[in-house]
């Protein structure tokens, strides 16, 4: 596997996808909780697709994975840096979030379910630990699949090729065999459902992407563009069919090899054209993270409130779902400036730099 020309370059173009997928997330959250608690579908179903944006976190994480950790893979000591890097980018800001939405629950038991506030619930929760049902942050059901990938990547780390190899293989057979079918567990094995997950496959496809990027860049350049328009009007033409033509697709199949596609057209674009993007984009991306936690319990007390003050009559299909949008992702915005922009530089600073320092330098 050769080397990208400049594996230290920012990527730009990925961070303003990342920014778009969070905003699909946002809009398809209040269509779909204007749709149930206030019976008022939002912008014409225009973003029932808007779930796809989880399907490119997933893709361009397995990505990330190979294209800036390659370097570990078959190298044990470098497991615990790893680990260490993905927990404190993972769980203090998750965790910050989970805990205010349980406060708030507990403020206001009429907003929870009554699990939500059972101790194992909590737990599990805080931990995204696989669990029967979603975590209390309802959107942290894709840091448990987030987490289980950083695991399935740390044994490529702690094992030597020829032993992980093997192994990873096995599991990836399977999660096909369940993928297409073949095999299939019960609702209540969900632990099962979650290690031969269909979602793990997104990830495997992002790393095939890193594979491309990094041993094809030279081929791929050529046709960067025409990738890159196929998989955004691809994109376009799927969310059209699922907003009104009421037709279901296969995630995997459609919108993550599209994100694939765009993945890699996109790296290429970066690295050959460093195009010049507007900084307000690339900051949607930066905060995409607080912006994807927050949304949801945001979006949710908004349209509850409205719901049970009786306003659901001055409710449209446009202005009203706009501004919870945009509230939404201002909460997100500003919580990313002030909480986990600062508290990720300050843990990395204390912890990771310190932890990984050689001793001669830590003393």
């Amino acid at each position: 596997m050769t080397k990208s020309s400049n594996p230290h370059k920012k990527l730009n173009l990925l961070q303003v996808y990342r920014g778009i997928g969070a905003l699909l997330v946002v809009m398809f959250h209040v269509n779909q909780m204007s749709t149930e608690r206030l019976n008022q579908v939002t912008f014409f179903n225009l973003f029932q697709a808007g779930w796809s944006g989880v399907d490119y976190f997933f893709v361009l994480s397995g990505f990330i994975m190979v294209y800036v950790h390659r370097s570990a893979i078959g190298k044990k000591d470098q497991l615990k840096s790893f680990l260490v890097k993905r927990c404190v980018r993972i769980y203090p800001i998750y965790w910050i979030i989970t805990l205010t939405v349980v406060f708030f629950f507990l403020l206001i038991p009429g907003f929870a379910n009554a699990q939500d506030l059972s101790l194992d619930k909590i737990i599990l929760s805080l931990l995204l630990i696989p669990q029967y049902g979603k975590p209390i942050l309802d959107v942290g059901w894709t840091l448990v699949y987030e987490i289980y990938f950083y695991v399935l990547f740390s044994i490529a780390i702690w094992l030597k090729p020829k032993q992980s190899v093997p192994l990873l293989s096995a599991w990836l057979f399977v999660t096909l065999l369940h993928f297409s079918k073949v095999i299939q567990f019960p609702d209540a094995f969900f632990l099962l459902n979650t290690v031969f997950g269909n979602m793990n496959l997104e990830f495997v496809l992002g790393g095939l992407a890193a594979y491309i990027v990094l041993k094809y860049n030279n081929k791929i350049t050529n046709y960067r563009w025409i990738l890159f328009g196929i998989a955004n009007l691809g994109y376009v033409i799927l969310g059209l069919f699922v907003a009104w033509g009421n037709i279901e697709f296969d995630r995997i199949k459609t919108f993550a090899v599209l994100a694939a596609i765009l993945i890699v057209a996109a790296t290429s674009i970066d690295l050959k054209d460093s195009p010049r993007l507007p900084y307000l984009l690339i900051f949607l991306g930066d905060a995409s993270y607080s912006i994807f936690l927050l949304h949801s319990p945001v979006i949710s007390a908004t349209t509850k409130i409205v719901q049970k003050a009786n306003l659901g009559k001055y409710f449209d299909g446009f202005f009203a779902p706009a501004m919870v949008a945009l509230f939404a992702v201002v909460v997100g915005c500003i919580f990313y400036s002030f909480i986990e922009k600062p508290l990720t530089v300050y843990l990395r600073k204390n912890i990771v730099e310190k932890m990984f320092l050689p001793k001669a330098q830590a003393s």
